[in-house]
């Protein structure tokens, strides 16, 4: 019998865009690979995060509109650099284009389905592909490949 490799199961997470009357105008679908994405989305949220933080701070201490106005611009690149890791870039455009470039109306609705759909399920999916990988190896070699 030969020896067997095969593909493992795509994940795909959907994502809905609804206008005010209720309509999908859009059906994102997000392709969830833990590998690859789960590093580079972490980055991009602690990037958000700490800009969101940083403009929280700004508006206090701002003067004038200009001020502001750099902080903002640093938001919204750290949120379309989120948007794009998750969504891929074509989707992100969809995303900038249904929200009209209203990023808190965006951030609003989109983020939770980040922090509370997509990061978990990779999450999941990564931990799956560690116990499938360490169920190929033998307990020496399990303790090995743990320990790095």
């Amino acid at each position: 019998m030969a020896y067997q490799a095969k593909r493992s199961k795509k994940y795909v997470e959907d994502f809905e865009l609804v206008d005010a009357e209720g309509n999908i105008k859009h059906t994102l679908h997000i392709s969830l690979d833990a590998d690859d994405m789960t590093v580079k989305i972490n980055r991009k949220y602690v990037a958000l995060t700490r800009a969101l933080s940083e403009t929280t701070e700004a508006k206090r201490k701002v003067e004038t509109a200009e001020d502001l106005q750099g902080v903002f611009e640093t938001l919204g690149n750290a949120m379309v650099d989120l948007l794009q890791a998750v969504f891929g870039e074509e989707n992100a455009k969809i995303l900038l284009d249904f929200y009209e470039d209203s990023y808190i109306e965006m951030s609003r609705e989109v983020l939770p389905f980040i922090s509370n759909v997509v990061i978990p399920r990779m999450i999941e999916i990564r931990k799956d592909n560690q116990k499938a990988l360490l169920g190929k190896y033998n307990r020496k070699q399990k303790i090995s490949f743990l320990r790095r």
